[in-house]
């Protein structure tokens, strides 16, 4: 089979870490890069990939059978849709666009010429995320009732010097909260209504660093989201041994809690009465096998099964937009201290 021709639009700290996976992935060839800045010349020159300023003239250049967006936020409609266009498959890293007008562009693009996007949630591939959905829907906890996320981490200054990170459209609920919102989506079900609290008293800025959300499930479940970039706390997903690039400190970050049994995650700890469902009983623990894999480089080897073999998608644009749905209400929620219904 012949190699995935890959093209990459941004050359930033994300777009980098795919220029890296790209050279370990199965099957791909990352072929062109688009980003005007030095640094993306020089990388370019590093994997032997072609070069250009902007987006456009990649497409315009061909040779190219899927693109990374990994561009601000707010670019990613116009990019992806102008990929979608020339019938060039995309991998839109997460949120799938800044509103969900423009998310709808890309769902609508997509579906209209038949060709796939992927949505940049790579927590899905993860080894822990993949073996809880499957011992979930296996009933291994019974029905879900309670589910509580922890994303609480200290940014550092210098993070915020690119001002659409300190804007709408950016902040840590598009930039970091979504990822856990899609996991706890894919694990728990759909969530219909959210209430939330927001502080931005550390930095001030327009978007708040803090934001506490409590969230009601399709399926009645009810389930809380505490989430900080401005906590010195180990409480995060990244940093519990997935991150790209920190450093790993054993916890847990999701508590999802069903009917029969509780499961923790990452460490896909397994908590269940002994010899009954009592309170009074003493808890069993488990920890339930999983497969290690750099969920990455899964993502990009997806990709290019999606693309050469037809397979689905394992988060659609559609996907993507009802995540992103989520994250939107939440933060309209903060705005507004009222319950607010996620827009599906």
């Amino acid at each position: 089979m012949s190699e995935l021709r890959l093209g990459l639009f941004g050359a930033g700290l994300i777009g980098r870490e795919h220029a890296q996976y790209a050279q370990q992935a199965q099957g791909v060839e990352l072929v062109a890069i688009a980003d005007p800045t030095d640094a993306a010349k020089q990388l370019s020159v590093e994997l032997g990939a072609q070069h250009h300023n902007d987006y456009a003239s990649l497409l315009e250049a061909g040779g190219v059978d899927a693109v990374i967006v990994a561009l601000p936020n707010a670019m990613h409609a116009d990019a992806a849709v102008a990929a979608i266009d020339r019938d060039v498959a995309v991998l839109v890293e997460k949120p799938i666009a800044d509103t969900l007008e423009q998310a709808s562009r890309i769902v609508e693009a997509s579906e209209r010429r038949g060709v796939p996007v992927l949505v940049g949630h790579q927590r899905r591939y993860a080894p822990d995320v993949a073996a809880a959905k499957k011992f979930i829907e296996s009933g291994g906890i019974g029905e879900i009732v309670a589910v509580s996320l922890m994303s609480t981490w200290r940014k550092p200054d210098e993070y915020f010097d690119i001002e659409w990170r300190r804007r709408r459209g950016g902040g840590p609920v598009l930039i970091n909260l979504i990822h856990d919102i899609d996991v706890i989506r894919y694990l728990a079900g759909e969530i219909d209504t959210v209430t939330a609290l927001g502080s931005s008293k550390v930095r001030g800025f327009e978007v708040p660093e803090t934001v506490g959300a409590v969230l009601e499930f399709a399926n009645g479940a009810i389930g809380t989201a505490m989430l900080s970039d401005a906590a010195a706390s180990p409480w995060n997903w990244d940093l519990m041994g997935y991150g790209a690039y920190f450093p790993t400190t054993p916890g847990d970050a999701y508590f999802i809690s069903g009917t029969e049994a509780s499961i923790a995650l990452p460490s896909l700890t397994v908590f269940r009465h002994e010899g009954g469902n009592h309170w009074q009983l003493p808890f069993t623990k488990q920890t339930i096998d999983r497969v290690e894999v750099n969920p990455y480089i899964t993502q990009l080897e997806h990709l290019v099964r999606v693309v050469k073999h037809g397979e689905a998608p394992v988060i659609s644009a559609r996907d993507g937009y009802n995540t992103l749905a989520v994250a939107t209400a939440i933060d309209e929620a903060h705005e507004s201290r009222q319950v607010t219904r996620v827009e599906r």
